[in-house]
């Protein structure tokens, strides 16, 4: 009875932390740092298995479902989405189980909301958002919620800050989500390129100085210069991508960023459905037609 009682105490107690201020900056003194180490190398393979087999032995540290979720996110973005040797709706419902799995038991731990919220927002691009109105009001909410959250953490590198990125998660949400009574009426959410726009200003000043921020936050000048015929927005968009292409990639995702700047350079067109994963159909007259 006591030992049961002790650990119905201390899941509280992990509960109560994680809803305040997070861990920080990573040092040598953090939780996990060889798994750090190994997420800053780009060793997201090895990680992945370390990580799986501590979990198995300690299945109550809750930082492990979130490190096992981010790694598998990174094996993903190694891959594009026509890729047939990856498996990538298995691979983000496997994201999304780790997520859920530790929210179960630590319902307010803000790293492994914003875990959930990058897995359900990868199956939606996976899959395209289109198909799958049905979870974007959930992944809107979870990356507010750890946007709102005073959570702060930042890994070695350049791979993850929050909230930083949670601010760049919602910049991308708000502008690949259609701006439509349609979409709100079936999703309960709709895009908006002005909280887009705000969104990634945010992430911008947060954490300054990263390809992929940088990168987005250009995207969605591009986006709206090519929607509303703004040619100083589609310049910022440009001076943008230019200055982030002269950056040297420290990631496999920025390696893929880089790339893809290039091609957003020659063709802004392709702004407010881009994603990293592969472009998005954004048009929901298409999807009126299958109602």
């Amino acid at each position: 009875m006591g030992v049961t009682m002790l650990n119905i105490m201390l899941l509280w107690l992990c509960a109560s932390v994680f809803a305040g201020p997070g861990p920080g900056l990573v040092t040598e003194t953090s939780a996990h740092y060889d798994l750090e180490v190994m997420y800053a190398e780009n060793k997201h393979d090895e990680g992945l298995v370390l990580a799986k087999q501590r979990q198995k032995e300690n299945p109550e540290d809750l930082d492990l479902y979130w490190h096992i979720s981010r790694f598998l996110f990174e094996v993903g973005e190694r891959s594009e989405r026509g890729d047939t040797s990856v498996d990538k709706d298995a691979l983000y419902q496997e994201m999304l189980d780790w997520a859920e799995k530790g929210l179960e038991k630590a319902p307010e731990h803000p790293h492994l909301w914003f875990a959930k919220g990058v897995a359900m927002g990868r199956q939606s691009t996976n899959k395209g958002i289109l198909g799958m109105l049905w979870m974007l009001r959930d992944v809107e909410e979870a990356f507010l919620k750890v946007a709102e959250s005073g959570y702060t953490y930042k890994s070695l590198g350049t791979g993850e800050h929050l909230p930083c990125h949670a601010y760049n998660t919602l910049g991308i949400y708000y502008r690949l989500v259609p701006d439509s009574w349609f979409v709100q009426w079936l999703a309960k959410t709709r895009g908006d390129l002005d909280k887009a726009l705000d969104w990634m200003k945010k992430a911008n000043t947060c954490s300054p100085g990263r390809i992929g921020i940088i990168k987005e936050l250009a995207v969605v000048h591009q986006c709206i210069g090519t929607t509303r015929k703004e040619q100083a927005s589609l310049l910022a968009g440009e001076a943008l991508l230019m200055q982030a292409q002269q950056m040297p990639a420290t990631t496999d995702t920025e390696v893929t960023d880089l790339k893809h700047i290039a091609m957003l350079l020659k063709d802004p067109k392709m702004a407010c459905g881009y994603s990293r994963d592969g472009q998005q159909e954004r048009d929901e007259k298409k999807l009126k037609g299958n109602q």
